[in-house]
């Protein structure tokens, strides 16, 4: 049984509920802004109307991440451990933990559901939950232009997407307007599919999602 990836020319979208919550992903996304925001603060005069701009930024962005610790990280400890961490205190806590980037997923004809997950040319393959096989295929996995493909079982799987198409528009209006502020509205489903890393830059597998938008 092997696998690889290879071009095609269908696509698609299969609604469903991320496999994993991306909540790490999104609280460093969140830091990593609030942090470029802030020295774009500092280097602004007192007085000003993008000052005032900026302030309202860090402000929201500020609000987001309090209010997604509050929502989904129990721990009184490690939410303070967070909150010192976007003020650049300390390092970038251990919990919660970090999902496995999705950078492939399709849609066998029998309904099960075919993902790549991971980063830096260590990738594991897994269908309907099941860890099958690991591989290196950083160089295939790493095509920006639709439509790919995945050959699995003899088979060749075309890729499929779970953001929404509010996401996915969302993501392509700041893709090419890199002024505006990120979509944060849509942070967690576009990590969750892989499209974003924590800096809010399209991955591999963004930049096919959002090719025709």
């Amino acid at each position: 049984m092997g696998s690889s990836p290879s071009s095609g020319s269908l696509s698609g979208r299969r609604s469903s509920e991320p496999a994993a919550l991306s909540l790490r992903e999104e609280l460093a996304a969140l830091v990593h802004h609030y942090q470029h925001l802030h020295n774009d603060l500092e280097r602004e005069k007192p007085e000003g109307s993008t000052r005032r701009e900026l302030e309202d930024k860090v402000l929201d962005v500020r609000e987001r991440f309090d209010r997604l610790l509050g929502e989904w990280v129990p721990d009184e400890e490690l939410r303070e451990q967070w909150r010192e961490y976007i003020h650049n205190r300390r390092p970038e806590p251990d919990e919660p933990d970090p999902i496995e980037p999705l950078a492939f997923q399709g849609l066998t004809d029998a309904g099960s559901v075919v993902q790549v997950r991971g980063q830096a040319d260590e990738y594991e393959v897994w269908v309907d939950g099941s860890l099958q096989e690991r591989i290196a295929a950083r160089k295939d996995l790493s095509v920006d232009k639709p439509v790919l493909h995945f050959r699995w079982d003899n088979k060749e799987i075309p890729e499929t997407f779970n953001a929404s198409e509010e996401a996915l528009n969302a993501l392509a209006a700041h893709r090419d307007d890199r002024n505006t502020s990120p979509p944060w509205e849509y942070a967690s489903e576009l990590l969750a599919d892989g499209l974003i890393d924590v800096h809010f830059d399209l991955t591999p597998r963004g930049k096919r999602a959002t090719a025709g938008l």
